[in-house]
């Protein structure tokens, strides 16, 4: 029997998230950079969606991905039925706290960017996979004001993050496309961060 602790992804740095659309906006297309962009935000979203299905009851294996369901007891010993692994309810769920991995509302859109980046062989899928991650909501915002995906896979504050996305460079020569960022911002201005001002980063004037 193995009680091994899991290792959670880190978040994006957002120098190299900068970087790769600064060049992309002017042709240059970068593979190492995407291809470590890419294959970072692909371990954070395992991650979080790993921590999104124990959150819902259903802890995932960290060797093998094998469903575990739980009770939620701390003292629950989330045991997988097809390997070694073993760990206490409690303390799994005491590694992920603070690490901003809890993805619920927007599950499908992890998923989607998760089941579609392994398959993705070209600079072009590759950014525009990373674009739509970092553009996406939590919820879609369609029955209540949530927030931005980018939070969860980007080093920063919100206000920086929020900064980062709107100043994102696009060009003639980007893959990414510079449409995104009106859908982005007018979802933002609606979300639970709408006393942001991405222009600046800092809490909007006259907002407390």
């Amino acid at each position: 029997m193995i009680s091994k602790k899991p290792v959670w992804a880190s978040k994006v740095s957002p120098i190299r998230i900068r970087k790769l659309y600064s060049q992309d906006a002017i042709g240059i297309q970068d593979d190492d950079l995407v291809d470590e962009i890419g294959t970072s935000l692909y371990a954070r979203v395992d991650s979080m969606l790993m921590v999104t299905s124990s959150n819902l009851g259903t802890a995932l294996c960290i060797e093998c991905r094998s469903e575990i369901p739980h009770t939620y007891s701390r003292d629950f010993l989330l045991q997988c039925p097809k390997c070694d692994w073993f760990m206490n309810f409690g303390e799994f769920n005491d590694s992920y706290k603070g690490k901003t991995l809890h993805g619920l509302g927007a599950i499908s859109e992890l998923k989607e960017f998760y089941q579609k980046y392994p398959a993705a062989k070209t600079y072009a899928d590759k950014m525009r996979l990373i674009d739509y991650l970092i553009h996406t909501f939590h919820g879609g915002l369609e029955a209540r004001p949530s927030r931005p995906t980018a939070t969860n896979v980007i080093e920063g504050s919100n206000g920086e993050v929020a900064n980062l996305i709107f100043t994102l460079s696009y060009g003639e020569g980007s893959v990414a496309a510079a449409e995104v960022l009106e859908e982005w911002l007018e979802k933002f201005n609606r979300s639970i961060h709408r006393k942001i001002d991405p222009v600046t980063g800092k809490r909007r004037e006259g907002e407390k």
